[in-house]
């Protein structure tokens, strides 16, 4: 009955050292895995950003963004994050956008790419192109321009 009692507090003992060593390494994680991750390179930036926008997923997108980040879209100028947090969620050309790359160029920070685009819930509409050109710096897209082109007329 003794060795029961020893057995009972000596797994009651190791799951409380388990658990211990566990909250410790939740805590000190972040601190070691974030001081030492390098930037995102400008064309994984890229990917990134389309995994983003095909997904939905607002949040993430955000993350991409230095928080003094500015979008230009066809002419309009979007600054801080909560109106790029709206442009992303309401804007006649994000909302249900889907993108698929065609091609895309790196000179030094500037990245521009060139995407097949649609609306993924506009009915009777094509698919049309749509030129980005962005500037990335510590892993952070700092200012994005999205320029609409069409097809050309291949008649």
């Amino acid at each position: 009955m003794k060795t029961n009692r020893i057995v009972k507090i000596s797994w009651q003992v190791i799951a409380l050292l388990i658990a211990a060593t566990a909250n410790l390494v939740a805590c000190i994680s972040p601190a070691l895995i974030g001081g030492d991750a390098p930037p995102m390179d400008a064309l994984s930036m890229v990917d990134a950003f389309h995994q983003t926008i095909n997904s939905d997923d607002v949040d993430a997108l955000l993350v991409l963004f230095s928080d003094d980040a500015v979008v230009i879209d066809n002419g309009s100028v979007i600054e801080g994050m909560e109106l790029i947090r709206d442009w992303a969620l309401h804007s006649q050309r994000m909302a249900g956008l889907r993108l698929t790359i065609l091609k895309s160029e790196l000179d030094g920070e500037k990245v521009i790419w060139l995407d097949e685009a649609y609306q993924e819930h506009e009915t009777g509409h094509g698919s049309y192109l749509l030129k980005w050109e962005a500037i990335i710096r510590d892993g952070k897209i700092q200012s994005l321009a999205a320029m609409p082109r069409y097809w050309p007329d291949l008649k």
